[in-house]
């Protein structure tokens, strides 16, 4: 008795693995973006801000340079008190600076997400037709950090750049 249970379970279990085979394919989503058109205009849109905000950014920072040169020049012929002004002063540039930064890489993550929304759901859309052609249920991203170690299972990506007219 145990042992028909036991293969009972076993057939179920074998049936189901066979079955989900050919329902279950992968791409690396990733790869299907940066192939995209749409993914290069949006990468070169981001590295023109990025290049924006970078010289703006130096700017700023070859300015405080310059003052917390002069202050350390001119530091021995200071009065205490407008050492501890300047040195206030350029304290506070440097949390300035500090605070510019972070808002440069949040605006860039903002933009960054703006600019690839649209790509990423093309990519979606195209992969899911293909997908849907092909007969597969379910299609897993196997990016470098989407966490799916792929051994077996049909590739997409050939299908997806026949798709996008990329050899």
């Amino acid at each position: 008795m145990k042992f028909k249970h036991i293969a009972c379970i076993l057939f179920i279990t074998l049936s189901v693995t066979l079955s989900a085979q050919g329902t279950v394919a992968h791409i690396n989503m990733e790869e299907v973006i940066n192939s995209m058109p749409l993914g290069a205009e949006a990468d070169a849109e981001l590295n023109r801000l990025k290049q924006a905000y970078q010289r703006d950014f130096e700017t700023s920072y070859r300015e405080y340079q310059a003052q917390f040169v002069k202050f350390e020049d001119e530091a021995s012929t200071l009065s205490t008190e407008e050492k501890e002004k300047r040195k206030s002063d350029l304290e506070l540039i440097e949390r300035n600076l500090a605070q510019t930064q972070q808002n440069i890489d949040k605006q860039l993550a903002e933009k960054r997400e703006l600019l690839y929304a649209p790509v990423k759901q093309k990519a979606k859309d195209l992969v899911t037709k293909i997908a849907d052609n092909l007969g597969f249920l379910y299609v897993l991203d196997s990016s470098k950090d989407a966490g799916l170690v792929m051994a077996k299972g049909k590739d997409l990506m050939p299908e997806v750049k026949r798709a996008l007219g990329i050899n």
